[in-house]
């Protein structure tokens, strides 16, 4: 097997153990040493691919938020109504979360400025094409005559993003509450409040 490829396999290997790790145990409680064994690897091993722990995770948080980007961009350039894409938007993301709750809570926290570390530029140069492709979403909801024309398209994008996303978490943390409380389940309640939330910006 050509070096190159072999680097490749075993940096992703690494990866793959260091999400299931965290997902299982949090980042905290996770170890060097627990994902180099998972990994089947050496610690000098591992150290030569990712440096700290912190790379590891924040290269994992990287590369999940290139998949919110591209669930922003489907919404930005599919077909259909403004709001089937916008509802197909909301779920995909819900459905992201569920798959990788760990994760992508930690694309929603404190993200070091440092564009000087690769992976950070990288993290920055993502969020900035994400919010690029949802104020084209919000653009084509004008367009389309769904979305009030004076919306303040860049606070609106933030707005949207992290109402999603918090909504998304709080279906998740509250589902107990919620059933209990409101007879509502995770599912009625995402419905309901995607659907309060498209109310806002027409």
């Amino acid at each position: 097997m050509p070096r190159n490829k072999w680097a490749y396999l075993t940096k992703e290997a690494i990866l793959m153990a260091a999400e299931e790790l965290f997902e299982k145990k949090g980042y905290e409680a996770t170890s060097v040493d627990e994902i180099a064994s998972k990994t089947v690897v050496s610690k000098t091993t591992l150290y030569a691919y990712f440096d700290s722990k912190e790379l590891i995770w924040n290269t994992l948080v990287c590369n999940y938020m290139e998949k919110l980007l591209a669930d922003a961009r489907k919404a930005a350039d599919s077909e259909g109504s403004f709001e089937d894409r916008y509802y197909t938007l909301c779920f995909d993301i819900a459905s992201k979360f569920e798959e990788h709750p760990v994760i992508y809570r930690g694309t929603l926290g404190k993200i070091s400025m440092d564009l000087e570390q690769e992976v950070y530029k990288k993290i920055y140069e993502i969020g900035e094409a994400t919010n690029e492709a949802i104020a084209d979403f919000i653009r084509s909801g004008i367009k389309e005559g769904t979305v009030k024309k004076d919306i303040d398209i860049y606070p609106a994008v933030i707005m949207m993003w992290s109402s999603i996303s918090g909504i998304i978490l709080m279906a998740n943390d509250k589902e107990e509450y919620l059933k209990m409380r409101f007879n509502m389940s995770k599912e009625d309640y995402l419905k309901k409040a995607f659907k309060m939330l498209l109310e806002g910006v027409k």
